[in-house]
């Protein structure tokens, strides 16, 4: 009976022992697979080129006999800065199989850790570069090799040029949109005041450079501008005062002249009987 037990006891512990072995090696490969030893915003990064985060492979972790890959260890090319963290190029940073793309497992990876070997490190002429694409987002081969470098440099100032290119076509469309938008803000907030302070200023010095001609006239001149305009104001009151008179004796003059006419042709008539 005691057998019987012991016998039962060894056999569930062997089952819960294989059982917890396999279920946790199912869980840290899985684990491994979708490691993202990065900044979630890293996976969004675009850089001026239009590419994502550069980097290159350090260690590869996996079946180094069938070449089938865990995880790898890598390094960025040059530092990244993004608002929920870095990634600092003398850092190592883990990123699972699922962030890789296939015809690069299938391919360079795989063969470069069945050659090197789990855990190793690889050297620099057999150095893997990668380049995260946004759109599929999956890491994918851009260089393989030592002479990265002598690769990145031509394309570094290309990158550089077409900056420079952008940055000058966006300066000049910004300038031209925030003149326009300044001096329409400008205009109206400014016009009215401006016409009234136009006006002010303006009556100000016109006063005062007509004041300064106007006392620089010589006496001559004004008594002769007097004189003319006293002719005209006395000429004009004279013929408002014949006009005004008229009245007073140009009907008695006519009934005079009518009735002198009248006893000179009676007077005729008499004569002329006799």
């Amino acid at each position: 009976m005691k057998k019987l037990k012991f016998a039962c006891f060894s056999l569930i512990t062997i089952f819960l022992l294989f059982f917890g072995v396999f279920s946790f090696n199912v869980e840290v490969k899985a684990a491994y697979e979708d490691e993202w030893d990065a900044p979630e915003s890293a996976k969004n990064f675009v850089d001026v080129d239009g590419g994502g985060i550069r980097l290159y492979i350090r260690y590869l972790y996996g079946d180094d006999a069938s070449g089938e890959l865990n995880y790898a260890r890598m390094s960025p090319v040059k530092k990244y800065t993004f608002d929920d963290g870095e990634l600092r190029k003398e850092n190592y940073y883990d990123f699972g199989r699922d962030f890789f793309e296939s015809d690069l497992l299938d391919g360079l990876i795989r063969e470069t850790l069945q050659f090197w070997g789990s855990g190793t490190l690889i050297a620099e002429w057999s150095r893997i570069f990668v380049v995260y694409d946004v759109e599929m987002q999956h890491f994918v081969l851009e260089w393989y090799g030592g002479d990265y470098w002598n690769y990145w440099l031509p394309r570094f100032f290309l990158m550089v040029t077409a900056f420079e290119e952008e940055y000058d076509r966006g300066y000049n469309d910004g300038y031209t949109v925030g003149f326009d938008e300044g001096y329409e803000e400008s205009f109206g907030e400014g016009y009215y005041e401006g016409l009234a302070e136009g006006y002010d200023e303006g009556y100000f010095y016109g006063h005062i450079d007509g004041y300064n001609e106007g006392i620089q006239v010589e006496a001559s001149e004004a008594y002769q501008a007097g004189f003319n305009a006293g002719q005209k104001s006395q000429l004009a009151e004279n013929n408002a005062a014949f006009y005004q008179g008229i009245e007073k004796w140009l009907v008695p003059a006519i009934i005079t002249v009518i009735a002198l006419g009248g006893f000179v042709t009676i007077a005729v008539r008499k004569r002329r009987d006799e």
